[in-house]
């Protein structure tokens, strides 16, 4: 069920005053319904006072009710008071306990409100506590078979958040696109010609270059190290797109975003609740090199599918978290880490009983050897993908030694003068997405915002994906942590936490307006041919 952040569910409230507890009886008579006096003033359970948000009755409060007051109200019988009416008698129930299991660590547990001692049987007019105190939170309702609130849409519910926030990126990325060009008289773009540009740059020609003519040799077999899938689907999109691949590729590639933003809703909402949500996916989409996510790249078709990954792992749909692992790994070299995933969430879940579910992991491998098919027919040997890391300059390295370097670099950078030059900047850009995405990972361990243990196969994921960005650094100098601000985007689980400090409003707005200034300028200079990440 979502998890709401405690941050997140509003001020502290009085809680719901219960009915004092019945008088004591003598020893082995038994009570069917509440023996007070007619006169006697009966304690109902009503709504909170209209000072009261809902939600935070649902979520902050803690009413004890003793264990033996739990007797429903029942029809009068030859017991009763004399002249007591139906109404004295149905409000002698006692009120019902509404407690929400607080989460190790500090996060509240959205959807485990659990009531006790309102039973079927209460007065017509008697308020029902869970229609109260949980009509306005995700998980108030009943849970279906699934785990899903009875009668919630959740997936159009992230639909919709997915499909707002992506409209407002996409509107903003053609804003930033079109005073691009500022400054000059007479520029001679068209609209067409600047939606091209995003399907022109670095790495996109190569992505396109290999769904027109395949795996080509030259230079240095450099094309195997982009994995196929995302060449596949422009090729097969190509015809369908008027036969022009740079309108395919960016088709590809903004379908796949938009899926990737209403899959992360959708798992960050069933963890950490609606708000989080919500903050989870604008701050992706607002990051500093989110463009990415616009241009002919790989990056959201990726993030789409691990996302979708883990949602399944957690959800316990073993065969599909397989198969979209698989998928991810046929995309990009990272998805391996999500075998590992995979092992950890079903020995969280099913000990060391292997069942045949278990077998689904073995799409992970079957993902890495569609790559090798493919890397075997080209070059003739099915691990040129991992040699072609050397044209790029990559090797592998201690984690602490790229981190290391950027800092020197930066330091040197100063000393000699040349602060704020293009190496000094980007630098500076790869060094900051990297120890941020330390700390924020480091904070889903300790601290307030804390996960919960069920929950660390998230945050694991992105460690893996944090040590693969900065453990496999570039000779190619003076860029030490080479393309590191682009690879940020995949650790989602940063952004998790992020959005849950988020709930601080002064956090929030820093975030945001750092966010998108710096996004403004990068986006600017990257559709007008400058190297970014």
């Amino acid at each position: 069920m979502p998890q709401m952040d405690a941050d997140d569910s509003g001020p502290a409230t009085t809680p719901v005053a219960a009915s004092p507890p019945p008088p004591d009886r003598t020893a082995g008579a038994a009570a069917p319904f509440d023996e007070r006096p007619v006169d006697a003033p009966s304690t109902p359970v009503g709504p909170p006072t209209p000072s009261t948000p809902l939600d935070t009755q649902a979520d902050r409060q803690t009413t004890a009710a003793a264990p033996d007051t739990a007797a429903a109200a029942a029809p009068a019988t030859e017991a009763a008071a004399p002249g007591a009416d139906a109404r004295a008698r149905a409000n002698g129930r006692a009120a019902g306990e509404v407690r929400t299991a607080a989460a190790p660590g500090g996060s509240v547990e959205s959807g485990s409100t659990q009531i006790a001692g309102v039973r079927d049987r209460a007065a017509p007019d008697a308020v029902d506590v869970r229609k109260v105190a949980g009509s306005e939170r995700v998980g108030a309702e009943d849970e279906g078979p699934d785990g899903e609130a009875v009668g919630d849409r959740p997936w159009r519910r992230a639909l919709i958040a997915g499909f707002w926030i992506f409209v407002a990126g996409k509107v903003a990325l053609a804003a930033v696109t079109a005073f691009s060009w500022i400054g000059e008289k007479r520029p001679n773009v068209t609209a067409a010609y600047i939606a091209a540009q995003w399907a022109s740059q670095w790495d996109s020609k190569w992505f396109i270059d290999i769904a027109q003519r395949g795996y080509y040799p030259e230079p240095e077999k450099a094309p195997a190290a982009f994995f196929p899938m995302y060449p596949m689907l422009i090729r097969i999109l190509t015809p369908l797109c008027l036969g022009k691949p740079w309108v395919a590729a960016l088709l590809v590639a903004n379908v796949a975003s938009f899926g990737a933003l209403v899959v992360l809703y959708r798992l960050t909402e069933r963890e950490f609740g609606r708000v989080v949500a919500g903050r989870t996916v604008f701050y992706l989409v607002a990051f500093p090199t989110a463009f990415f996510l616009t241009a002919a790249y790989n990056e959201g078709l990726f993030i789409g599918l691990m996302v979708a990954a883990v949602y399944c792992l957690r959800r316990q749909h073993w065969w599909w978290a397989g198969a979209f692992s698989g998928l991810a790994v046929f995309t990009r070299s990272a998805g391996v880490l999500l075998a590992g995933a995979f092992v950890w969430e079903y020995v969280r879940v099913h000990r060391f009983t292997l069942r045949t579910s278990a077998l689904a992991v073995l799409l992970v491998p079957v993902g890495v050897a569609g790559v090798a098919v493919f890397s075997l027919n080209a070059y003739g040997e099915p691990f040129a993908f991992l040699k072609a890391q050397q044209y790029w300059g990559r090797h592998l390295d201690w984690p602490w030694m790229p981190v290391w370097r950027g800092v020197q670099s930066l330091h040197s950078g100063l000393g000699l003068k040349y602060g704020f030059s293009d190496v000094w900047v980007h630098n500076l850009l790869e060094l900051a997405t990297a120890l941020m995405c330390i700390a924020l990972l480091v904070l889903n361990f300790v601290g307030p915002w804390k996960v919960r243990r069920d929950q660390w196969v998230m945050p694991l994921i992105g460690i893996g994906l944090t040590l693969l960005m900065i453990s496999f650094p570039s000779s190619h100098q003076p860029y030490p942590l080479y393309s590191a601000s682009r690879f940020g985007l995949e650790i989602f689980p940063a952004f998790m936490i992020l959005a849950r400090i988020g709930a601080r409003q002064w956090v929030d707005r820093i975030v945001i307006a750092l966010f998108f200034m710096l996004q403004a300028v990068l986006a600017a200079y990257f559709v007008r041919g400058g190297w970014v990440a």
